[in-house]
C-alpha cells in the first residue's frame, strides 16, 4: 500500500500494535525508514492527531508525517530498534545502571510532557521504544491534555491494569502524578523482572493498587529495598 501524505510512503508488513491501531514498517521514497499507525476513524480515536506537534521535547518519539487515508488517520514515526518489552522479554531484569538508563530516560520525557501539559496516561514496557539510543515514550492513544474535560470520548478508564495508579482506579481525572506512579511501577519490574501487583483480573488488580502492599525488592542493592 502506498500512502500520500506530506510525502510518499510504502507501507509493509504490520510489525504491532498500539492503542486503537496498527503498526506497520514503511519506507519513504527517499529510502528513510519508518513505522505507520493507522488509527480507524471511530468516535474519540482523532485524540491521536492533537500530539503529532510535540517535536522538541526529550526522549518522546517524533511524529515525521501525519494525514487521512480512507476511513482512517495515518502517523509516520522513525521506526525503532525495539521496545522496552523486547528488551524484557530477551534480556529479562535488568542490572542497576541499565535500569537506571532507562528510567532517566523516561523521566525527561514525563518531565517535559508535564510542562506541555500533557497526561500520558499508558506508560507501559510496550510504549517504550529505543530510538538512536535513547529509551523514547511513544503511542499517546490516549493521552490528554492535563485541563481537558474528562467526557466519555477521553477514554477516562482505558489504560493498563498492572500500571494504573490508584486515582484511575477511583475513577478520578488522571494527572502528571498517574504517570510518575506508572513510573514506580515500571521501576520495579525492571529491577524484578515482574510488576509489583500482578492481577490476573481486573478486580484483583484493582483490589492489589487500592489497598494492597507492594511486595519488597528481593533482588535489588540493599539500599534500595528500604524505598517504600
Amino acid at each position: 500500500m502506498r500512502l500520500a501524505l506530506n510525502k510518499e510512503w510504502l507501507v509493509g508488513a504490520r510489525i504491532g500494535g498500539g492503542g486503537f491501531g496498527a503498526v506497520f514498517e514503511a519506507e519513504g521514497t527517499d529510502d528513510e525508514k519508518a513505522a505507520v499507525k493507522l488509527v480507524p476513524k471511530a468516535p474519540g480515536t482523532e485524540r491521536e492527531m492533537l500530539f503529532t506537534d510535540l517535536d522538541g521535547l526529550r526522549n518522546v518519539v517524533p511524529v515525521i508525517d501525519s494525514g487521512e487515508h480512507e476511513d482512517q488517520w495515518v502517523l509516520v514515526m522513525p521506526r525503532a530498534e525495539k521496545s522496552l518489552r523486547d528488551h524484557l522479554h530477551k534480556h529479562g531484569q535488568l542490572p542497576l545502571n541499565e535500569a537506571v538508563a532507562v528510567l532517566s530516560d523516561v523521566a525527561e520525557a514525563l518531565t517535559d510532557l508535564k510542562d506541555r501539559e500533557v497526561v500520558h496516561r499508558d506508560l507501559k514496557p510496550e510504549n517504550i521504544l529505543l530510538l538512536k539510543g535513547r529509551w523514547c515514550l511513544a503511542d499517546f492513544g490516549i493521552a490528554r491534555y492535563a485541563e481537558a474535560t474528562t467526557a466519555h470520548r477521553t477514554f477516562k478508564f482505558h489504560g493498563t491494569f498492572a500500571y494504573m495508579a490508584p486515582e484511575r482506579w477511583n475513577n478520578q481525572r488522571a494527572t502528571s502524578a498517574s504517570d510518575i506512579d506508572a513510573l514506580g511501577i515500571l521501576a520495579y519490574e525492571l529491577l524484578e523482572g515482574t510488576p509489583p501487583f500482578t492481577g490476573p483480573y481486573e478486580h484483583d488488580f484493582q483490589d492489589q493498587h487500592l489497598h494492597g502492599t507492594q511486595p519488597p525488592l528481593a533482588t535489588a542493592p540493599p539500599l534500595l529495598r528500604v524505598v517504600p
